[in-house]
């Protein structure tokens, strides 16, 4: 029997919507869009100049106020272009405005990083252990996880879109092209961690276990979006429009929280299973794909 298919934040009441089954959801944009969701970002910022453009000699009343003053005023503007417009009206607001823009962004940037993380099915019944909040056990009592879903918004990946915004403000005819690269230098630039480098992890923060992205060759087709989808499965059915023997309908990371990061960044006893899980994806993708050796 088919099934549908949906994959769900719980912390963020995200969810992709209703998808085909994992065996054609496998080779959709679906794990790309899985691993821009829970990449962070660091934000870097260009030195300023020591004067960027003129300013009086005299400062306003607004400019003598404290820097913690300044930065409460940044959090009442609603849109960062708008306080990046704001901070372009001296020096001392531009260098305090570019961090609140930083801090904003985050908040915006890999908004299921760290947090719960299930890919159900529409047959499911019941919840995995120690994963659901007692208020939401209680919403279990008369509705599925997958009906539950139902209800969720779509997740937005901003990846610096926000930021893509500033950039159409202050590319309007009247800058002349010198100064529109000048005000661009002076914002800050995302630098999420890439999923094609060999330092690059897979972190499941809730068993603190990690798969490192050096073990999984290129000629795989793996990326880390299919370990979530093939780990953190959660249904009754075991039917997955998979080629594969291996039942992936309860697997042992459904509702747990992940990361992808530098191996740098995790901590030492954490477990490396990338000998384990790595093989078992790969044989259930090769299955599917009929490549199996």
């Amino acid at each position: 029997m088919g099934q549908h298919w949906r994959i769900m934040c719980l912390d963020t009441h995200e969810s992709t919507g209703c998808l085909c089954e994992p065996g054609g959801a496998l080779y959709s944009s679906i794990p790309k869009l899985i691993e821009e969701l829970i990449i962070p970002s660091k934000f870097a910022l260009m030195p300023l100049p020591i004067k960027p453009f003129d300013e009086p000699k005299i400062l306003s009343p607004l400019e003598m106020l404290p820097p913690e003053i300044i930065e409460r005023i940044f959090l009442f503007i609603p849109r960062s272009a708008a306080v990046f417009c704001f901070a372009l009206t001296c020096h001392r607001f531009l260098e305090i405005g570019r961090q609140a823009i930083a801090m904003r962004e985050k908040k915006y940037i890999a908004p299921w990083a760290g947090k719960r993380i299930i890919c159900v099915g529409n047959c499911v019944k019941g919840y995995p252990e120690n994963v659901l909040t007692e208020k939401e056990k209680a919403i279990m009592s008369y509705k599925s996880l997958y009906v539950y879903a139902a209800s969720f918004k779509y997740p937005s990946v901003l990846n610096g879109r926000s930021i893509n915004g500033i950039l159409k403000a202050v590319n309007h005819d009247h800058y002349y092209v010198s100064r529109r690269m000048q005000l661009l230098n002076w914002l800050p630039i995302p630098c999420p961690v890439s999923t094609d480098e060999s330092k690059a992890v897979l972190l499941n923060i809730t068993t603190n276990e990690y798969v490192r992205q050096s073990k999984i060759l290129p000629e795989y087709g793996i990326r880390f979006g299919h370990i979530i989808m093939l780990y953190a499965s959660w249904t009754s059915d075991p039917s997955a429009a998979t080629h594969c023997e291996e039942e992936i309908h309860w697997r042992p990371w459904a509702g747990h929280r992940f990361e992808i990061t530098f191996i740098d960044s995790v901590n030492q006893d954490a477990t490396d299973v990338s000998d384990i899980i790595v093989p078992r994806i790969k044989s259930i993708m090769d299955q599917d794909r009929g490549t199996e050796e």
